[in-house]
């Protein structure tokens, strides 16, 4: 059960951060060069989040220093949002390190700033932040607080709807009902992940039930019925995968064949976690496999690769200052050192592990102790005020006898007109929600039917027009070899091949421009490095446009037509509007949704002017923002450029 709960802590990280999906140094540097240009300052807080994320795996201390650089800058702009972020992303590298101050120290900060910030992102961070704190509360054991951040967190996801991150916090709060023996509790929660994900039936929801699945029955000793889920989720594994899932699921598998015995299958799992942290370069997840191939080897007897594991993942552990990983490693090798005949190296291994999980103990405990000093603190200040309010109702309670009827009959007069106003409330908001819904459904059909027009248009003229014009030509270079034609009229004939030539290709312009085929076959990415790459070629203005995590991503036609047609349309403004030479667009694809920043160093404008706005370009752009539920932020003042961030769930 120890090697369980040494997994599930580490695993329980990967799915709980966004931050989880580690880069290698190439990322590290092309978002340093971007920090080197003139950013907005939501994007350069963005950006300097992403350099500390993608460093972790390259330099973890260094990864602290940028973490500390991005809260300063944020805090210093007032964006309360993305200091909250940086503070949050931290605190995991801490978690696993075992380092429970900095880690408590910097989830207080953050849930802080997330209250303070009027961000539309920042109650899911919010929620977030919670779920880390019940794993905070979990690992020192203090299950009652525990409970109480996972339903926190619970609450917030269920009022802002993401059913997707439910089952994280599900099977989470179910976890720790186990370690509280409240199997029926523990059970009821892991039903609602099970039947969540088959609501939402998306290949990533039913992979990820069906690990917390295997989580659950692990924990209940029930290991037939663990390996039976972890090879459910097998059927939604895939190689496309980020590094967190794949990570997840080889030491779900590798932990579910050992409970087994099956120490080979065991082996090949761990090893498979192992060689997947070695490529993506991140060295702290290599050292619990390395720990458990050790600890397997030593019960196969193969004692020379046992010892070869273990001294390399301890000596990981070290530089990570890992120290749960560090307890755990050391006993493996006492273990090996005793059952090997070695007992003097058995003996210093287990002081080393004792002096460790000494140094864990007394950190936890620490924090314990101040945990109910501050209690105790605020229980005194409760019991003081009720003493106080104790009397001061005693002496108020003649002067109420004598106002009772009075306000009795307001009272009741009050409470009806307030029923009312509620009642009406109630009504427009219902009316106003329904007219809500309404206009979104005029505004999907318009848009769908936008499209499905320039499709039409664009085919007949590509294959309607554009084959009579071909026809044509054919037919006039076919006279033409059968005509005798003075001087003059074969130039006459010629100017008019040519502007004949001219035709079809304007034709053929315009039907690409209505429905581009490369946005048909290809998507999204393809479409617009091709219409990037015609705007380049004409000179009117350099575009570069830069992607990030697009790979093997997909999205369904209709949002894929809206998003292009978004852009599209914010390139035509930039290009009949800003007098820019240079645009910078960027797309990056995250997990749950995707963010584009469009950015000119035009002549800018007064953003105060959008609101009066009744150009078709704006109104076209607000419109399939709103169909597809997204965010659109824009950033502009006079000589200065402008820069526009949307964003999108994908969810």
């Amino acid at each position: 059960m120890m090697i369980y709960w040494r997994i599930i802590s580490l695993v329980a990280v990967i799915f709980f951060c966004s931050n989880s999906i580690r880069a290698q140094q190439a990322l590290v540097d092309s978002v340093g060069k971007r920090l080197q240009q003139n950013l907005p300052d939501s994007a350069r807080a963005k950006d300097m989040i992403y350099h500390a994320m993608y460093m972790e795996p390259v330099n973890m201390e260094k990864a602290h220093q940028l973490y500390r650089s991005a809260v300063e800058f944020s805090i210093s702009k007032r964006l309360w949002y993305y200091a909250g972020v940086a503070l949050r992303y931290e605190a995991i590298p801490f978690y696993i390190q075992g380092k429970r101050q900095q880690e408590l120290d910097n989830l207080l900060k953050a849930e802080k700033l997330f209250l303070k910030s009027g961000h539309h992102n920042a109650k899911s961070e919010l929620a977030a932040t919670y779920g880390n704190f019940s794993d905070y509360y979990r690992a020192i054991e203090k299950f009652d607080s525990a409970v109480y951040y996972s339903l926190s967190a619970i609450r917030i996801q269920e009022e802002i709807k993401l059913n997707n991150k439910l089952l994280i916090y599900y099977v989470n709060i179910a976890m720790i009902y186990q370690q509280l023996k409240l199997k029926d509790k523990q059970k009821e929660y892991v039903d609602k992940a099970l039947k969540l994900a088959r609501q939402l039936n998306a290949a990533p929801g039913l992979f990820l039930a069906c690990m917390q699945a295997t989580h659950y029955y692990t924990e209940t000793g029930e290991y037939l019925k663990a390996k039976n889920y972890i090879d459910s989720a097998r059927i939604y594994f895939n190689d496309n995968m980020d590094f967190s899932r794949k990570q997840s699921y080889y030491l779900l598998a590798a932990v579910s064949f050992q409970n087994l015995n099956a120490y080979d299958s065991a082996a090949y799992f761990y090893q498979q976690a192992h060689d997947l942290a070695k490529k993506h370069n991140s060295r702290w997840n290599m050292i619990d496999p390395l720990l458990q191939m050790g600890n397997i080897k030593t019960k196969q007897t193969d004692y020379v690769n046992a010892e070869k594991y273990l001294k390399q993942g301890i000596e990981y552990a070290e530089k990570d200052s890992a120290k749960t990983f560090l307890k755990e490693g050391f006993k493996y090798l006492s273990d090996l050192y005793l059952s090997t005949g070695r007992y003097v190296e058995a003996l210093e291994s287990y002081k080393k592990y004792t002096a460790v999980k000494d140094t864990l103990l007394n950190e936890e405990r620490r924090n314990y102790i101040l945990d109910l000093e501050e209690k105790y603190e605020a229980e005194k200040k409760d019991v003081q005020l009720q003493l106080q309010q104790a009397v001061i109702k005693q002496q108020s309670n003649q002067n109420y006898a004598l106002m009772a009827g009075t306000l009795a009959l307001g009272i009741i007069l009050f409470s009806s007109y307030r029923v009312y106003g509620q009642r009406r409330k109630i009504q427009q908001q219902r009316i106003h929600e329904l007219e809500s819904e309404k206009q979104l459904a005029a505004t999907e059909a318009v848009l769908k039917g936008e499209e499905q027009e320039r499709t039409r248009l664009a085919r007949d003229l590509h294959d309607g027009l554009g084959g009579m014009l071909a026809g044509i030509k054919y037919s006039f270079n076919t006279m033409k070899g059968n005509l005798v034609m003075t001087p003059e009229n074969a130039q006459a004939f010629e100017r008019s091949m040519d502007m004949l030539d001219s035709s079809i290709k304007e034709m053929r312009r315009v039907a690409q421009n209505m429905m581009p085929e490369v946005l048909l076959r290809y998507g999204l990415e393809a479409a617009l490095k091709d219409h990037f790459t015609e705007i380049n070629k004409s000179g009117i203005m350099k575009i570069v446009h830069q992607t990030i995590g697009a790979e093997n991503r997909q999205l369904d036609q209709t949002t894929t037509f809206a998003l292009y047609r978004i852009i599209q349309e914010l390139i035509s403004n930039a290009i009949r509007h800003s007098g820019a030479s240079d645009v910078l667009v960027q797309t990056f694809w995250e997990p749950e949704k995707i963010i584009v920043n469009v950015e000119d160093n035009g002549k800018g404008f007064d953003i105060a002017a959008l609101k009066e706005a009744e150009g078709i370009g704006w109104k076209n752009i607000r419109s399939r923002v709103d169909f597809l539920k997204g965010a659109i932020e824009v950033q502009s003042t006079p000589g200065r450029g402008t820069f526009v961030n949307l964003e999108f769930i994908t969810t």
